[in-house]
């Protein structure tokens, strides 16, 4: 009896009943008197009942994951989708009740399981409509227009239409406002869900896949219905299935992931967008350099098969990497970086392009690029030759300083202490350094000082530095101001014209201006560090300036280093003649708290180690040996030149009296299994230690 009730109150003559509040109020008192609630009347786009989820293992190559994918069910028996087939649909939309006047009728669904597309009676009439539809200034004059189209001239398009038209009427503020005012609740008005739910159901059971997707990127800005989500999901639903039947091409598949991502909360995404992985790989020989960046773009909407999707990118960018732009590699780059993924298959290809285009990519492009190698802390041989190519050849012409710039930042990140690259940027600072702001004087200046670079035409360049300083120091940041200094006693040059414009009030109040603890910590190290150079340096430093600290600290010691003072402790002692004459990690009291100033092991008399090493170097030093071990680090790539700030240790150990032996942690490495070899070079070392300055 409340079946026919209901179909009585809203339906007549196959037409819809008219948008109107009032009616529509009418029909809910109506309803609650017969005992039946919304629910039982409003149509709903519910899941489809022949679909399901699952979860496989996927291997490629050595590589096994596990992978969500649907399963379609066909007369009990479950089917798992994974690639594209003429598997029909059993499912479709369930009928649930003739609400709405335009259903689909049986003629159209027999089309539909037939694969034919169902038949518009002329081009111009759906035009007609379309121009109806755009006549309308408020969703009521939609439905109203509805109402007088016959259902046979309501195919997908036209449902797609009325739809977006419907949305797009609803999300304008003045109409909201309207139906604030009013009263009337449009979340939970009865015409508008019906008129939903069979425009959506039109969709669906449409032959083309483009409207659907279409119609998911308009239902997802829907903003006044509280049953988008309902929708969604029906569309969804329709767009997985026909994903995995091979419906949509590269280009669409990736535009429903950033639809599904950026529309949906993470775990909704994760329920559907990873799903999507199936249409990529059933097409992966259709991924060309036309579309491949189109899939690098939805690497940050996928979680669980982001891997699988990357392994597909992997393999035809190696067929497609020569023929792509260079700011589609800068954004390969940054997408590798936002996504956290570091491949060295795909690392090497980028690299191959950076060093078969160098001469032909745009300055903006090259410097995006070596940002991206930095950011993702990579570097090989190819690229350094490629960025050594370039700048030997454009150094003088180059108009974006910023890019040179960032390349010093990578030799200098990276310690390539590639001389093509540091004179280019020595020309470069000479001739256009006056126009250069701070923070880039800083980026090209301090590589110089931590690959330990003299400038080869050293009065033109330290002539220009000195002008840039004299005019610019208080535009300068702190941080950027003591790192040019230290630089400047990195290469042994001391900036006493300067040395007030540092320590005084003002600059000192914007040191400490900084909020970030670890931030000011380390600049106040640096500025001990520079202090202390000073003072053991240049006789004319009235210093030191800070004072002493004597708060207790804990330093990090390199554990490389650590245990082989342990490994070679034994035959020095030997050598020296007892474990009494040596002494390990230690800091000299009047020196700053830095790893910088930690003597590995220092060679002295008799009874004269451990605590009681308090004396004047200066008059005492020359009766101890301080021996540094070396580690990789200590040197520049691919070099035995050590960088600028263990040269600077090394001369501060010496001004202070001691003799300095350096020993490579590589070599004493190798010859630890090998104790008369390891002896004969401790020997060696030992004899060719450095004087005392």
């Amino acid at each position: 009896m409340s079946t026919s009730i209901v179909k009585q109150i809203f339906s007549k003559g196959g037409r819809m009943l008219n948008h109107d509040p009032i009616s529509v109020s009418t029909v809910w008192g109506k309803l609650a008197a017969c005992g039946i609630s919304k629910s039982e009347v409003v149509l709903k786009c519910d899941k489809r009942d022949d679909l399901g989820h699952t979860t496989i293992i996927m291997q490629d190559g050595l590589d096994i994951q596990e992978l969500p994918a649907i399963v379609r069910k066909v007369k009990d028996v479950g089917l798992v989708c994974l690639y594209s087939s003429n598997i029909a649909d059993t499912g479709g939309a369930k009928d649930e009740g003739n609400i709405c006047s335009h259903a689909v009728n049986a003629s159209q669904e027999n089309d539909e399981s037939s694969g034919q597309v169902p038949h518009v009676h002329n081009d111009a009439e759906t035009t007609e409509i379309v121009e109806g539809f755009n006549r309308c200034f408020t969703a009521k004059e939609v439905f109203l227009l509805l109402e007088t189209i016959p259902d046979d001239e309501v195919n997908p398009f036209v449902a797609f239409y009325a739809l977006k038209k419907i949305i797009e009427l609803e999300n304008n503020h003045q109409y909201r406002n309207a139906l604030v005012k009013s009263g009337e609740d449009m979340s939970e008005n009865f015409t508008r869900t019906a008129v939903f739910n069979q425009l959506i159901n039109t969709i669906t059971l449409g032959t083309e896949s483009h409207i659907i997707l279409d119609a998911l990127k308009v239902v997802c800005r829907e903003m006044v219905g509280s049953s988008s989500s309902v929708y969604r999901d029906k569309l969804c639903d329709e767009i997985l299935i026909r994903v995995t039947d091979g419906k949509f091409d590269v280009g669409q598949v990736c535009e429903i992931v950033r639809v599904l991502g950026s529309s949906m909360t993470a775990e909704n995404r994760a329920e559907n967008a990873d799903k999507l992985w199936v249409g990529l790989v059933d097409k992966e020989k259709e991924i060309t350099e036309k579309n491949i960046m189109e899939v690098f773009r939805i690497l940050p909407f996928l979680t669980q098969s982001r891997k699988m999707v990357f392994g597909l990118l992997e393999r035809r960018a190696r067929y497609v990497w020569w023929r792509l732009p260079g700011n589609a590699i800068a954004e390969i780059l940054s997408i590798l970086f936002e996504v956290k993924m570091f491949s060295p298959r795909m690392m090497a290809i980028l690299s191959s392009w950076t060093n078969t285009n160098i001469h032909t990519v745009s300055e903006d492009d090259l410097l995006e690029i070596v940002r991206g190698f930095y950011a993702l802390d990579y570097v090989d041989p190819g690229i350094t030759k490629s960025l050594e190519r370039y700048v030997k050849a454009k150094s003088s012409k180059i108009k974006n300083a910023a890019m040179l710039a960032t390349i010093m930042d990578y030799c200098g990140r990276f310690r390539l202490r590639s001389e093509p690259i540091l004179k280019g940027c020595e020309r470069y600072f000479i001739e256009h350094g006056q126009n250069l702001s701070p923070l880039l004087v800083k980026a090209m200046f301090a590589p110089f000082g931590i690959l330990n670079f003299q400038p080869s035409d050293s009065v033109k360049f330290w002539h220009v530095l000195e002008s840039i300083l004299d005019e610019k120091f208080v535009q300068f940041r702190p941080d950027d101001a003591i790192d040019v200094m230290l630089t400047c006693v990195y290469l042994g040059k001391f900036p006493l014209n300067f040395v007030q414009k540092v320590f005084n009030p003002y600059f000192l109040d914007r040191l400490h201006s900084y909020r970030d603890v670890n931030v000011l910590r380390q600049m106040r190290s640096k500025l001990k560090l520079f202090d202390t150079a000073m003072t053991l340096e240049c006789s004319q430093y009235r210093g030191p300036m800070l004072p002493r600290d004597h708060s207790a600290k804990s330093l990090w010691q390199d554990g490389r280093i650590h245990r082989m003072i342990n490994c070679i402790s034994e035959p020095l002692a030997k050598i020296i003649g007892g474990h009494d004459r040596i002494t390990t990690s230690v800091l000299l009291p009047h020196l700053p708290t830095s790893s910088l100033y930690v003597i590995d092991i220092m060679l002295h008399p008799s009874g004269m180690g451990g605590s009681t090493i308090r004396f004047s170097l200066r008059r005492e030093g020359s009766i101890y040996v301080a021996v540094l071990i070396h580690v990789p680090e200590h040197y520049c790539a691919s070099s035995t030149q050590l960088i600028g700030p263990q040269v600077m240790r090394k001369r501060h150990f010496r001004r202070l009296g001691m003799k300095v032996v350096e020993l490579q942690y590589d070599r004493l490495a190798k010859l630890r299994v090998h104790p008369k070899s390891l002896e004969e070079y401790l020997v060696e070392k030992l004899k060719s230690a450095e004087d005392a300055m």
